[in-house]
């Protein structure tokens, strides 16, 4: 919001003071009352703070009489111009909406025989296109019968081999799972594998279990002679003293305990 700081003699100041008393306002409510006055006052293009008479009638019956008749002749005037003026606005409208259909007739005849005609190159092309597969059919055939012979003779013995009855040995199981007797044989050879690899494992880490292999495993005493040649290089199949006594001095311990 602006401001705006205007100089007044001191007569004029007096004279708006008293103004304000006498309206009960103050001095910048009475300057802002007579801009908006003035301001309005330009636009209605009328005289500043001077009141506009409204429409006075004549308190004469008589010329009253003759107002009302003059207004209903021109209301009548008014009616008959409209119907006029309604009439020709609906002659002009079904004139333009024939005049729109026939141009609408017309549009699409020239929008399909555009058509028409920009099609006409494809159409030509098709019809050398069918007139060359007419001509080529013949000798494709002719070229293809010897393997379609062979293919036939191919597909005649699969349909005979697919009549031969064909058995299956599989195992089902109660959750839909169907295991091969060829997958059951190779999953049972891998675990007995495993399971005399791990045999082994623990036979040589239990000694005692070891002896008892060790006792079945050689049968005659050519074999033991064999492993004490292997374990101490000795062609006579006797144990060295040394490992002997060792060996005797251990049992006579575990039997004192």
């Amino acid at each position: 919001m602006g401001q705006i700081n205007v100089s007044y003699d001191d007569p004029l100041i007096a004279g708006l003071d008293r103004i304000a008393a006498t309206r009960r306002l103050s001095r910048p409510e009475l300057l802002r009352a007579i801009a908006s006055e003035a301001l309005e006052a330009h636009d209605a293009g009328r005289l500043a703070f001077q009141a506009e008479d409204g429409p006075r009638l004549d308190s004469s019956l008589n010329a009253l009489a003759t107002q009302l008749k003059d207004a209903v002749i021109e209301l009548d005037r008014v009616q008959r111009d409209n119907q006029r003026h309604d009439k020709k606005l609906h002659d002009a409208f079904v004139s333009s909406e024939e005049a729109v259909l026939a141009a609408q007739t017309e549009l699409t005849r020239r929008v399909n025989d555009t058509n028409k005609e920009s099609y006409q190159p494809f159409v030509k092309k098709l019809r050398e296109l069918h007139q060359l597969i007419a001509a080529v059919g013949p000798g494709v055939s002719e070229a293809l019968a010897d393997k379609i012979g062979t293919m036939d003779q191919r597909l005649a013995a699969i349909h005979e081999l697919a009549k031969e009855p064909r058995h299956q040995h599989q195992i089902v199981f109660g959750d839909d799972r169907v295991w091969s007797v060829r997958f059951i044989t190779m999953m049972a050879g891998v675990w007995s594998l495993a399971s005399v690899v791990l045999f082994l494992t623990f036979s040589s880490q239990v000694q005692p279990l070891a002896i008892a292999l060790s006792n079945r495993l050689l049968d005659d005493s050519v074999h033991v002679c064999r492993l004490l040649e292997n374990r101490f290089g000795t062609t006579t199949c006797d144990v060295p003293v040394e490992e002997r006594l060792r060996a005797a001095r251990i049992r006579m311990l575990e039997a004192g305990r």
